[in-house]
């Protein structure tokens, strides 16, 4: 048979990215003949996430709509052709067997192609509310996987299903005590209660002032280990205040895997596919949704882990230094139910999601080892 070849789109975000990145390892752990590319735009996360990854990214123009004033909607449209010109020659000359969407401005216009050049469409949608760009593209698409169940009701019926949302390989396998060994946190808190705050790949002011308030408390604190990402433009404010002994400020954290392994409680936004993280890992956490999300979607995927017993949800207009040391003495002091949090949150994992997805886009695409895809619930 000819060579398949899978394209996945997305971008602008980690969030849009690694989902495409588990499946493009999934994809290539079934079936290591497929070749796997990616579509995005220069600007976003993805022009460095995918090529370090090791997989060819082709770019192209695309921007955002909604919201925005007239003049950005005027360069939307010339993105939009833009985008969908140079997607449909990429349709024409590299033939992708399926195309998979995982969210951003960038889809629209691969997508649009893809439909215009009859290429079965996918996609894959992180939240419990979808964005304006899912909910467009997911009026075509063959298949819709879903993150969250309850997103269902913004799409067709008989095309969703639920996976849960893909998390990269490195999580799903690192496990246990041993896993942090040969890390730079292998002997960072031990022995001891150990906290990971952390805001994203950019962090979040929100949490960087929390931990600013609350600085003298997490210095005092010594009984616990502090591993505080903050982003780039906080990280030295925050490293003047709060870092000591057992409080370590980073900008970025490149190995989260090993992060989440070595805390035993997690403050963060919760942005889809962290959550997802969390739940594969198993670790309980203190959630504080960002306010200014599309639709507020990070409120209704905390919800979730709130109502499953996996987490605490803290607005973000609360979230102070006064209400960071609250939680921590609250929880810290309970291990008990950090356990049963842990134990809540794994129950939630969906470790499989990748591979189911990456089992049924193979089928669409027409490949022996692709597998009809079922829902087990």
């Amino acid at each position: 048979m000819s060579k398949v070849r899978v394209l996945i789109t997305g971008g602008g975000t980690g969030g849009h990215v690694y989902p495409g990145l588990a499946v493009a390892e999934a994809l290539q752990d079934l079936a290591p003949e497929v070749e796997v590319r990616f579509a995005g735009t220069t600007r976003g996360i993805e022009s460095v996430l995918v090529p370090r990854a090791g997989y060819r990214l082709h770019t192209v123009p695309a921007s955002g709509l909604r919201g925005l004033g007239h003049k950005a909607r005027f360069l939307f449209v010339v993105n939009f052709i833009g985008g969908l010109l140079r997607s449909l020659a990429l349709m024409v000359s590299w033939r992708p067997a399926v195309v998979l969407g995982t969210g951003g401005f960038v889809s629209a216009p691969v997508m649009s192609a893809a439909r215009m050049a009859g290429v079965p469409c996918a996609l894959q949608e992180q939240n419990a509310i979808p964005g304006s760009t899912n909910r467009l593209v997911g009026r075509w698409t063959r298949r819709i996987y879903l993150g969250f169940g309850a997103a269902a009701e913004f799409f067709k019926q008989g095309i969703c299903r639920t996976t849960g949302n893909p998390v990269r390989q490195g999580f799903i396998e690192a496990t246990g005590a041993g896993a942090t060994q040969g890390s730079e946190l292998a002997d960072f808190g031990q022995p001891g209660q150990r906290v990971l705050i952390f805001g994203g790949s950019g962090g979040a002011r929100t949490l960087n002032n929390a931990v600013r308030e609350a600085a003298s408390e997490l210095q005092n604190l010594k009984t616990a280990a502090f591993l505080i990402q903050t982003g780039k433009a906080d990280a030295e404010a925050v490293a003047e205040v709060a870092a000591a002994g057992h409080v370590r400020v980073t900008p970025y954290i490149d190995d989260m895997a090993a992060a989440l392994l070595w805390a035993d409680l997690v403050i963060c936004r919760a942005g889809a596919m962290t959550l997802a993280e969390l739940q594969v890992v198993g670790r309980p956490a203190v959630l504080v949704p960002y306010p200014h999300a599309t639709d507020n979607h990070q409120f209704h995927n905390a919800s979730d882990l709130e109502k499953a017993g996996a987490a605490l949800v803290l607005a973000d207009e609360n979230c102070d230094g006064t209400a960071l040391v609250k939680f921590l003495h609250e929880l810290l002091e309970a291990p008990e139910r950090l356990q049963t949090m842990a134990e809540a949150a794994r129950n939630l994992g969906r470790p499989q999601a990748a591979r189911d997805i990456a089992l049924d886009l193979l089928e669409m695409a027409g490949h022996p080892a692709g597998l009809r895809w079922s829902d087990p619930n």
